[in-house]
């Protein structure tokens, strides 16, 4: 089945690589820097002047670099803080949303493409009849569905095709947006969290310059450090949750104004029936 989606689904991919290239980048950088830290053993030619006959101490097990073991995400997660753990639910939520959705769009039978000129041509050569031949012969599309349980209910009344017609829209677009109102409410919501953690993370810098006697870069790093891995980490929750977002609302729109298209096609007929019959 040819989806009727192509150009939705291309900027929604495109949008999607992009966000995740821009997130990728920022977490390498992230971690660069945190496992950029200097030694001072190495960097001090001094000491090594100052005591060259001195026997070479081995350090303990214990005392070894811990490069290795701060690489990667974990590091980063405890980094950050509190507010991680909401922006991992987040996470969690968003996506299991995002997976269950294109899941159901990409199994589903929404609106085949041509639908609504295909009706047309059939209206113009059989008038209602031909819309009825028509829909027989598309069933299994839910677009069909919402027209057929339409017309089946009408009496030959336009007014009461119509309000058949929007209530059977009405529940088959319900299915549709099942899941889009947590879509959006990770969009927003993560952004704010991770700001949140930015705040705290800035307040621990403030606290620890007010109990230091002297203040350097080591004793704010940390704070910031949380301030700057909140903030990376409600973006890149938010980033794919408001692009799928948009996404599968451009599907539901779509799939919305071609009912209204066909409906209005079959509403002219029986408008036309009705004239014909008082005349």
């Amino acid at each position: 089945m040819n989806f009727p989606f192509k150009k939705t689904a291309a900027k929604g991919a495109v949008s999607f690589a992009i966000a995740m290239i821009a997130i990728f980048s920022l977490v390498e950088t992230i971690q660069a820097q945190a496992n950029s830290t200097p030694n001072a053993e190495t960097t001090n030619p001094a000491t090594t002047e100052s005591a060259p006959a001195a026997p070479v101490v081995e350090k303990p097990a214990s005392e070894a670099p811990k490069a290795e073991s701060e690489i990667g995400l974990i590091s980063l997660f405890v980094t950050g803080g509190w507010s991680m753990w909401p922006l991992l639910l987040s996470s969690i939520v968003g996506f299991g949303v995002i997976f269950e959705r294109l899941y159901f769009f990409f199994t589903s039978k929404l609106v085949r493409k041509g639908f609504n000129q295909d009706l047309q041509d059939a209206i113009d050569a059989s008038g209602l009849k031909g819309a009825q031949d028509f829909l027989e012969q598309n069933k299994g599309q839910k677009i069909t569905g919402v027209l057929a349980n339409g017309m089946e209910v009408s009496q030959e009344d336009p007014e009461i095709f119509a309000s058949g017609v929007e209530r059977e829209a009405s529940e088959v677009i319900t299915l549709l947006e099942k899941g889009l109102t947590v879509l959006s409410a990770v969009s927003t919501i993560a952004p704010l969290v991770g700001f949140l953690g930015t705040v705290s993370g800035m307040i621990n810098a403030f606290d620890a310059i007010a109990n230091a006697d002297q203040v350097n870069a080591k004793v704010v790093a940390g704070g910031i450090k949380e301030a700057l891995i909140t903030t990376a980490a409600g973006l890149i929750v938010a980033i794919p949750a408001m692009t799928f977002y948009q996404y599968l609302q451009g599907k539901v729109g779509f799939f919305t104004s071609e009912v209204e298209e066909a409906a209005n096609k079959i509403y002219k007929e029986y408008l036309k029936l009705k004239a014909g019959k008082k005349a």
